[in-house]
């Protein structure tokens, strides 16, 4: 994607690298990167371009790959990201991510519960990004709607790979009447929903 930097692209790629090989390797999947793929990204960069989403929100930072591709479209419109993460660990990770890919400037990383922290943002939020644990998604679905404003994007991944977790998310926020979205079958599944 043109939108993205050299800067910004070489640490991406290093994320990349490290999580194919933590994905290879036996690592446990709780100090796995577990990152987005590209294509997820590249969706990510396109829809907070075409909303001019200049308030953006991520429950689980991770590595901070998912908020680069939120971030180079943030740099577009003008806009800022405030990232969640609950992992001490992963927390240092992602400061480093974003000194090393020069976005700390659009980039507010939150060391905190990313549902509770959502509550914070009611109605302001133009796109959320949900990609933390399995198990949190439904208890974050009622704080995300309420943190969009009209017309903002919920956008929730791992729909398609985790299908049976997420069955009762997926149930509830496709049958929610504040939303209207479908999942779409990019990367591991996309959960796309409007704020009606």
């Amino acid at each position: 994607m043109n939108l993205v930097s050299d800067g910004v692209r070489t640490v991406m790629a290093e994320l990349e690298a490290r999580d194919a090989a933590d994905r290879e390797d036996g690592t446990p999947q709780a100090r796995r990167l577990r990152a987005i793929r590209p294509e997820v990204g590249e969706l990510l960069v396109t829809l907070v371009v075409a909303l001019g989403a200049r308030t953006i929100v991520e429950m689980g930072t991770s590595s901070g790959y998912s908020t680069l591709w939120l971030a180079t479209g943030a740099r577009r419109t003008g806009g800022r990201v405030v990232t969640f993460e609950v992992d001490p660990a992963k927390v240092e990770l992602a400061r480093g991510t974003f000194a090393a890919a020069g976005v700390e400037d659009v980039v507010e990383l939150r060391h905190a519960d990313g549902a509770a922290g959502l509550a914070g943002f009611r109605s302001a939020a133009d796109l959320v990004f949900l990609d933390a644990e399995k198990a949190d998604y439904l208890r974050a679905l009622e704080p995300a709607i309420a943190a969009l404003r009209p017309g903002g994007l919920l956008v929730a991944d791992n729909l398609v790979s985790h299908a049976a977790d997420l069955e009762e998310f997926r149930a509830a926020a496709l049958a929610d009447p504040r939303l209207t979205g479908l999942v779409v079958p990019i990367g591991r599944g996309e959960l796309v929903a409007a704020r009606l």
